[in-house]
């Protein structure tokens, strides 16, 4: 039973337009690569979750009926502010989305550039013609971050062939730790691992589903590792309930043939319980898996679902 805490409660508001709608689903979308705001109050009720997809119209916010809702903050027509972890921002660039904390990560994850576990403060995910190869993409990768400007330390890259307006975000705060997840996502090469199918070498392509997920809070390596265990379950989840499959076989599809995630994690002494598993019967990891199986299938939903 999780302890009553400060809850994300959203109130949606298009900067180029003011509108504001009132619904179910506390979510957010950005259309025209405008940003839409988020303001965050009190409740003791429920964990409430704020989503944005980054291509679709505005979506319904439930209004907390017993208090007001403050003016939505104002924000940069390109930039995201989180509100379960101050200080991190999302930034949707003309070829790639931009996660930078306000300070370094603990980070684990698959990216081609900065994969591993290092201390990396942002990860881009950058977007490549979806007929893109190359020997090297650590080295165009490195070209590109030197062109805009980002240091090549402390930064994870991955490559996509989504198009980055098919973006989702959901975020979500604990009484023990926040959680952001940002996911791009195409199934064109949906495939389901565990059975004979077309394989090759170690050759590389651009990812298909891309997922930079965050924590604010403190974890233990082992449950970083969790963690990303949990959010691949989570991806899988939501392509075998929105009936994806592998075109070889026709078996339900648990990813695509290039995924990636990476994980970041701040270890801000503030929070006192450290987390030592985040599988899906933990706080930490049911909130993982709710956020990575939500993003993916907004996304995938953002470019009119699975194909």
């Amino acid at each position: 039973m999780t302890t009553p805490f400060l809850h994300v409660q959203a109130e949606q508001a298009v900067k180029a337009g003011g509108a504001r709608e009132t619904g179910e689903a506390s979510k957010a979308s950005v259309a025209d690569g405008i940003y839409e705001a988020v303001k965050a109050t009190e409740t003791n009720k429920m964990n409430k979750v704020n989503r944005t997809d980054f291509a679709g119209q505005a979506k319904p916010a439930k209004v907390n009926e017993t208090r007001q809702m403050g003016e939505a903050d104002q924000v940069d027509q390109t930039v995201y502010r989180s509100k379960i972890w101050p200080g991190l921002k999302l930034y949707r660039k003309e070829r790639h989305i931009l996660l930078e904390a306000p300070e370094p990560m603990d980070s684990l994850g698959s990216a081609v550039y900065g994969g591993g576990m290092h201390s990396l403060q942002r990860f881009v995910n950058i977007y490549v013609d979806r007929f893109y190869h190359c020997e090297d993409p650590v080295r165009d990768i490195r070209n590109l971050l030197g062109e805009w400007g980002y240091s090549e330390q402390g930064t994870a890259g991955l490559l996509t062939a989504v198009q980055l307006k098919h973006a989702a975000v959901a975020e979500e705060l604990g009484a023990d730790f926040g959680v952001l997840c940002c996911a791009t996502a195409g199934v064109s090469n949906a495939a389901r691992a565990g059975v004979p199918r077309t394989t090759f070498p170690a050759s590389w392509t651009p990812g298909t589903i891309n997922i930079m997920l965050v924590v604010d809070g403190r974890m233990t390596p082992a449950a970083m590792m969790n963690a990303v265990i949990t959010a691949t379950e989570a991806k899988a989840a939501a392509l075998s309930d929105l009936g994806v499959r592998d075109a070889e076989n026709g078996l339900t599809a648990t990813g695509t043939t290039t995924d990636a995630v990476m994980l970041g994690v701040s270890q801000r002494a503030e929070w006192p319980l450290l987390h030592a598993y985040a599988g899906t019967a933990t706080d930490l990891g049911g909130t993982i898996g709710r956020l990575v199986y939500d993003a993916v299938r907004e996304s995938l939903a953002a470019a009119g679902g699975p194909k």
